[in-house]
């Protein structure tokens, strides 16, 4: 299968409905059962996704939300980088942090994740970043092979809280 003919821009305020919306669908897709309770997802969505913390984000001076449109029109993923201090271990301290990067689940598998990663790349460069790092949970195999094939490499690992559960999350990082 081709590419399809998507459209990435930078998000808008306007957008956070949108987002909110998109966020949580995504959220549930990739991290609802089989891999963790539903109600596990949905108090994080409850906590982390919510329309006024989206709000606040879209005016983060240090984050960026990209959105995808289909060709249709409708959002069909998004990405946020930001600018924060590196985790210590990883050696190159003028990264960006691809904080979110998500696609709909039907709209994995069509060159669409690798256009919005290469967008959030470009960007690092053009702001004069040197590397990019970003999260991942170590049970998300689908994800690491994808950014392995981006040339991501593992430098470390962090907890990350999960309803009751302390899940690993593998750092993973690039030069740009």
């Amino acid at each position: 299968m081709g590419i399809k003919k998507m459209t990435i821009r930078n998000a808008a305020a306007s957008d956070a409905e949108a987002i909110t919306s998109l966020a949580a669908t995504t959220m549930r897709e990739a991290f609802g059962p089989p891999l963790n309770p539903m109600e596990w997802v949905d108090a994080y969505i409850e906590d982390s996704l919510t329309l006024p913390q989206i709000r606040q984000e879209l005016t983060d001076p240090r984050s960026l939300f990209f959105v995808v449109e289909s060709e249709t029109g409708e959002l069909a993923g998004y990405a946020k980088v930001r600018q924060k201090a590196p985790p210590r271990r990883f050696s190159e301290r003028h990264a960006l942090e691809i904080q979110r990067i998500y696609l709909l689940k039907n709209q994995i598998g069509d060159g669409r994740g690798k256009q919005l990663m290469n967008h959030c790349l470009a960007y690092g460069k053009i702001k004069g970043f040197r590397a990019v790092y970003l999260g991942v949970w170590e049970r998300n195999e689908h994800a690491i092979q994808f950014y392995e094939r981006q040339g991501f490499k593992p430098f470390g690992w962090h907890v990350f809280q999960f309803g009751p559960d302390r899940q690993r999350d593998i750092w993973m990082g690039k030069a740009l």
